[in-house]
């Protein structure tokens, strides 16, 4: 159907999938402070596809618009890469993945977490939680697991500043392995980090893939400083690690991934593993279908590059994608 309509079907068809499929995008303005730009962003967004949409069906040959159709799981406006055509068909008989890999021999521990995105970052919450995240460290040591994964940022601050927790870690992981998701701090630069507490060392993976106005603003630096200044205060970019992180866990290796990295092509590239260890905090999209979305997008590329993910997550349902 999508082949043989007019092209303002098409367009139509593309800025309708833009609302459906990514309105969720503008949720995350509401923690700034700047809901006023929320129908702005799901217009803006939906002209985008609409746009893209209608250029793929320029030409009226079939061929060329199958051709251009496909090419649009490869445009990435503003480096955002989560529109796939081909999801839909993942839980369906049309997906031939038939590998099966064994999940590696350790007791691995994912506590489902569920705290509100407003409330995480207010600093009278900040003991709560930290007892909460220790707490769930102690249960996976009474029940004897190898690892405990714990997402993205659920130590809402620099660990390596407040000595006392990170002691409290050091000295947990004689007994754990623990993966936690925090911030780190290095020469004035922010970097969104894992964790890994392991026998009293600590390792730390930052992200190497930002999300798009999120963690980045995808613009040359007059605008970015520009964008920053107006609409977040000021506040810089974070900054990203050259290359990505592979943790090393009894001899088990695992590949670090931080939310939208584990949707994106670079995490998975020079892999030495079979397992991934993906962490994420949803509280910033969420009630909306953006779970369910990442879902999908998880099992895409653990099937395209034939890996295990071990994803934890905050709001939203913790999985072993196989």
């Amino acid at each position: 159907m999508f082949l043989t309509l007019d092209k303002r079907s098409i367009f139509f068809t593309g800025f309708f999938i833009g609302i459906l499929w990514f309105y969720w995008i503008s949720y995350s303005f509401i923690y700034y402070d700047l809901k006023f730009l929320i129908p702005i962003i799901v217009i803006v967004i939906s002209l985008i596809y609409g746009l893209l949409f209608y250029l793929s069906a320029y030409f009226s040959n079939i061929l060329l618009r199958v051709l251009l159709l496909i090419t649009l799981s490869f445009i990435e406006p503003f480096g955002f890469n989560w529109l796939k055509l081909d999801l839909p068909f993942i839980n369906t008989y049309f997906n031939t993945y038939k590998s099966d890999i064994k999940e590696p021999n350790l007791k691995i521990y994912m506590p489902q977490y569920n705290i509100d995105q407003d409330s995480k970052w207010q600093n009278d919450n900040m003991q709560n939680i930290v007892m909460q995240n220790i707490s769930n460290i102690q249960d996976g040591i009474k029940n004897n697991y190898d690892i405990i994964i714990l997402p993205e940022t659920v130590f809402p601050f620099d660990i390596n500043s407040f000595d006392n927790i990170k002691n409290t870690l050091l000295e947990l992981s004689n007994k754990i392995t623990i993966i936690t998701g925090g911030l780190s701090i290095k020469e004035n630069a922010y970097y969104n980090s894992t964790y890994m507490f392991n026998k009293g060392n600590i390792t730390i993976a930052n992200k190497v893939e930002l999300v798009p106005f999120g963690e980045q603003v995808p613009a040359p630096k007059f605008i970015r400083d520009f964008i920053n200044k107006v609409f977040f205060n000021g506040a810089s970019d974070y900054e990203v690690a050259k290359k990505p992180t592979t943790f090393n866990i009894k001899g088990i290796k695992f590949r670090n991934a931080i939310c939208y990295e584990a949707t994106a092509d670079k995490i998975y590239q020079n892999l030495d593993t079979k397992y991934i260890i993906a962490t994420s905090n949803n509280a910033w999209f969420t009630p909306s279908i953006e779970p369910t979305l990442q879902k999908l997008l998880l099992k895409y590329y653990a099937r395209k590059y034939n890996v295990m993910i071990f994803h934890s997550t905050n709001k939203s349902q913790n999985m072993i994608i196989k």
